[in-house]
């Protein structure tokens, strides 16, 4: 297999399966950049505005944070970048939102080396912008981001009850991958 000098990782998921936390983990343990996700800090989605044309720039400005990220770790010598998000969750909500899939995702689509699909086995925790409290309206949404992974070259579903047995179920992703 031909090893790219920096894998690229993004993780996917529904809301509350530990996301942000499995990416800051991956840059501590991997010494990696991390890309935050674009919408948890966009105007549009905080004030609950979002439109088809908002997830579409979202999945722009997502594309090139990552694009900036690696270039970032090749200066750094840094041996991967970790998304905190990917083309599939724009996809996702904009199927399961407005009943289509939004445009311009194939440069986010084809940004990864590894997908890493965070199950919904862990505590949900209340925050802000997520609205989906009860596991069984999460676990009908993950077998949709389930069929998404599954037409990969490259995924694991990190499903450990704890930070730290996803944390190492990603990491046996990505050796796998060195």
């Amino acid at each position: 297999m031909n090893v790219p000098p920096i894998i690229r990782i993004a993780i996917t998921g529904v809301e509350s399966t530990g996301k942000t936390t499995l990416t800051r983990a991956l840059c501590e343990e991997l010494g990696g950049v991390a890309v935050a996700e674009c919408a948890r800090y966009d105007p549009e989605v905080i004030a609950g505005n979002v439109t088809m044309s908002t997830l579409e720039r979202l999945a722009f400005e997502q594309e090139q944070a990552c694009q900036v990220a690696v270039k970032k770790a090749l200066a750094e010598g840094a041996s991967c970048v970790v998304s905190d998000t990917d083309a599939i969750v724009l996809r996702i909500w904009g199927k399961h939102v407005f009943g289509s899939t939004p445009t311009g995702l194939e440069n986010l689509e084809t940004w990864p080396d590894l997908t890493l699909l965070c199950a919904p086995t862990i505590p949900w925790e209340d925050e802000p912008l997520r609205t989906m409290s009860r596991i069984e309206d999460r676990l009908a949404l993950h077998a949709s981001y389930l069929d998404a992974v599954l037409s990969l070259p490259v995924y694991a579903v990190i499903d450990g009850k704890t930070y730290e047995n996803r944390l190492d179920q990603a990491l046996q992703a990505f050796h796998v991958l060195r």
